[in-house]
C-alpha cells in the first residue's frame, strides 16, 4: 500500500509492463465503472486533483486508478523522448485492465485521454477533459526555445527529440477528428484565466462533439490547474455519465 494523507484511503501500487518500458501507478479497488486519472505534461500521478478524485471514488465505492505517464514520476522513459502516441497506447493498455471506466485527463493528459477514449469505446463509459491541451501538438515545435527545449507551466525545461516532434505533427493532423469520433458522454472544463491553453480551443472542440451527452463548463477566473474546482467537476461528471442510461 502507498503512503497517503490521513483523509485519503490507502491505495495499492502496481507496475504494468508495456512495449519498451513500464507504467507505474496505484489503485483503489471498487465497483466499476471505475475512474482513471491521467496527469499533464511535467506532472505526476499524485497531486491535489487526483487525490480529490481518489476521495470521490472511495465515497462512491468505485474503482480508481492513476498512473505516471512514461517519462514522468516512477514510470520508465525520459520526458521529451517519449512520443505522445506512445502515451496514448499506454493509457489504452491501462483502460484494458477494466471492464468499464471513466477517463479523466488534465492538460496533455486530457488530449491523450481523448485519443484513448476514441480507440476504446467499448470500455470507456465517460470522459472528462480538464484544460485539455488541444492545439499544443500543432504548435509544439514553435514552443521550443533557442536550445530546442520545451518549458512547462511548472517551470520544468527539457529537450524534445525530433521523432517526438514528428509524432506530434502526425497526431495534430488527426486531432480535428476527435470530437466527431467520440461516442461517450464528455465533460470539458476550462478556466477563463488559463495562460497555458486558451479556452477557445475547448469551446471549439465542444461545439463539434456529435455525441448528444456533453457538457462544457467554462470556469470564470479559473486557471490552468483548476484544483479549486475539482470536487464540483466530479459531481458534474457523475451526473453526465449516470444519465447515459436514462
Amino acid at each position: 500500500m502507498s503512503d497517503a494523507p490521513a483523509d485519503l484511503p490507502p491505495t495499492r501500487a502496481f507496475a504494468l509492463p508495456v512495449a519498451g518500458g513500464e507504467i507505474r501507478g496505484d489503485e483503489l479497488p471498487g465497483n466499476e465503472p471505475g475512474y482513471l486519472f491521467v496527469h499533464g505534461l511535467g506532472s505526476v500521478r499524485r497531486g491535489l486533483k487526483s487525490d480529490s478524485l481518489l476521495l470521490h471514488a472511495a465515497q462512491r465505492r468505485r474503482r480508481f486508478l492513476r498512473i505516471d505517464q512514461r517519462g514522468h514520476g516512477e514510470s520508465s522513459g525520459r520526458i521529451g523522448q517519449v512520443k505522445v502516441s506512445t502515451l496514448v497506447d499506454d493509457v489504452r493498455r491501462v483502460v484494458q485492465l477494466m471492464e468499464s471506466c471513466v477517463v479523466v485527463g488534465s492538460s496533455l493528459g486530457g488530449l491523450v485521454a481523448a485519443f484513448a477514449a476514441v480507440a476504446e469505446p467499448q470500455r470507456v463509459r465517460g470522459l472528462c477533459l480538464i484544460a485539455p491541451a488541444f492545439g499544443l501538438l500543432a504548435n509544439l515545435e514553435r514552443r521550443l526555445d533557442a536550445r530546442g527545449e520545451l518549458q512547462t507551466s511548472n517551470g520544468l525545461s527539457f529537450p524534445v527529440l525530433s521523432e517526438v516532434l514528428a509524432d506530434a505533427h502526425a497526431l495534430a493532423l488527426a486531432e480535428p477528428s476527435l470530437p466527431f469520433d467520440l461516442v461517450v458522454p464528455t465533460l470539458v472544463v476550462h478556466g477563463t484565466n488559463d495562460d497555458v491553453i486558451p479556452p477557445i480551443f475547448s469551446e471549439r472542440f465542444f461545439a463539434t462533439i456529435r455525441h448528444a451527452q456533453k457538457d462544457l463548463w467554462i470556469v470564470d477566473g479559473g486557471d490552468h490547474r483548476l484544483v479549486d474546482h475539482a470536487a464540483e467537476t466530479w459531481l458534474r461528471l457523475d451526473r453526465l455519465v449516470d444519465s447515459r442510461g436514462r
